[in-house]
């Protein structure tokens, strides 16, 4: 018999009031509540199931939105132990605490590696190729890390293909063996070296079971997310129905079903946060202004209920042309505009989607921005290669 959706114990109606409240002390408890900021790089990523980094501004500017202090920003260039920042979810880079890693590795790896292998084949790279150079690979990062580059100038002195190198050197990433590190220092440039996750990371496990880390991955989203609809939870992770339904049915929580207005599909939380949100104080149901980081992982998580926070905003408002979150002006959950970072004047500028804002958003807005701009600056900015965040989307 074909299962449908999860087991659940419960039905709840969110009344569109409710709804918002709900949507906003979910973002309190991921650090974006003025008083419910968290200390650390390490405890943003857990509270948020990692942090998006495909593109170089997204992780200071996720950390700064949700951080006590612009000084935990720093932590993002000490590649501190207890972090690591692998292709996961939807194939895209997080930053992710060790165990969180290690399940989000296990139960993503599957379709990343057929990707790798594909590569292969189209490049005309054997496996007794990628054998003999994994070996190699390990010989010559077991001193220490090595930029991609220094890499395969020394292997193609050795007579090997660079583009068997870097099918090589991008495999054994996928698999785990090699773990990625940006060594800039500037959260606006990069310089991507390599290293041995053993020598790196000796408390990742890589070998978890897949069943059971997709298990794991799923219920730490729903955890974290929930009331998310199967749909969101298919396209934040790019995982089957059938495996998310199943790891919810084997997790251990009490699971409720939860009608919303954002949307026509039932959505599922746990029956004990939604005790807790019941239970929270007025002041943790409104979050104030916040300014997400680009791919923010407060908006990825989402995408048949993104109307928890577009709020009748057109899509285009909140996203790019190929379906990235745009910096956002997030004003109690709702997203009220843009911002960009301007590389000529080195400072943050943001644009409200339309109407005439009251002159407390105005003042807090430019506060915020001011906030940000000095934060970003005192962070490290590179003076060469500056990529400027996509710009906001004008009005229609």
């Amino acid at each position: 018999m074909v299962v449908s959706a999860p087991r659940t114990i419960g039905l709840v109606t969110l009344t569109a009031s409710q709804a918002g409240d709900l949507w906003n002390w979910t973002l309190a408890r991921q650090g974006l509540h003025p008083d419910h900021r968290l200390p650390s790089v390490a405890e943003i990523a857990h509270a948020g199931l990692g942090i998006h980094a495909a593109r170089l501004p997204t992780p200071v500017a996720t950390v700064l939105a949700r951080a006590t202090s612009r000084q935990a920003a720093t932590a993002l260039f000490a590649h501190q132990d207890g972090l690591t920042t692998l292709r996961c979810m939807r194939k895209t880079l997080h930053l992710l605490p060790l165990d969180l890693a290690a399940v989000a590795h296990a139960a993503t790896a599957r379709y990343r590696l057929r990707d790798t292998a594909r590569m292969a084949v189209n490049a005309g790279v054997s496996d007794s190729v990628l054998a003999r150079l994994s070996e190699q690979l390990t010989a010559l990062l077991a001193d220490g890390p090595l930029p991609v580059r220094r890499i395969e100038e020394i292997l193609a002195r050795r007579g090997e293909r660079v583009v068997a190198i870097r099918v090589a050197v991008k495999t054994g990433w996928e698999q785990g063996v090699l773990t990625y590190l940006n060594q800039s220092g500037c959260w606006n440039a990069e310089r991507r070296a390599f290293a041995l996750t053993a020598h790196v990371h000796p408390g990742l496990d890589i070998a978890c079971n897949p069943d059971e880390a997709t298990r794991a991955l799923m219920r730490a989203y729903f955890l974290r997310y929930g009331p998310a609809t199967m749909r969101d939870a298919t396209w934040w992770s790019a995982l089957s129905r059938s495996s998310v339904i199943a790891a919810l049915d084997m997790a251990d929580v009490e699971w409720l079903e939860v009608t919303t207005p954002w949307c026509t599909s039932p959505a599922y939380m746990a029956a004990i946060h939604y005790e807790q949100f019941l239970a929270a104080d007025a002041a943790t149901l409104v979050t104030g202004l916040n300014l997400l980081a680009h791919e923010d992982v407060a908006f990825k998580a989402y995408y048949k209920t993104r109307a928890r926070y577009l709020a009748g905003l057109p899509t285009h408002r909140a996203f790019n042309q190929i379906g990235e979150a745009l910096p956002t002006v997030l004003v109690d959950g709702h997203v009220h505009g843009t911002w960009a970072w301007d590389p000529r004047s080195r400072a943050v500028r943001p644009e409200l989607a339309g109407g005439q804002p009251s002159p407390s958003l105005t003042r807090s807005l430019s506060s915020a921005a001011e906030t940000l701009t000095e934060a970003l600056r005192a962070t490290g900015v590179a003076d060469t290669r500056t990529p400027p965040l996509p710009t906001p989307t004008s009005s229609p």
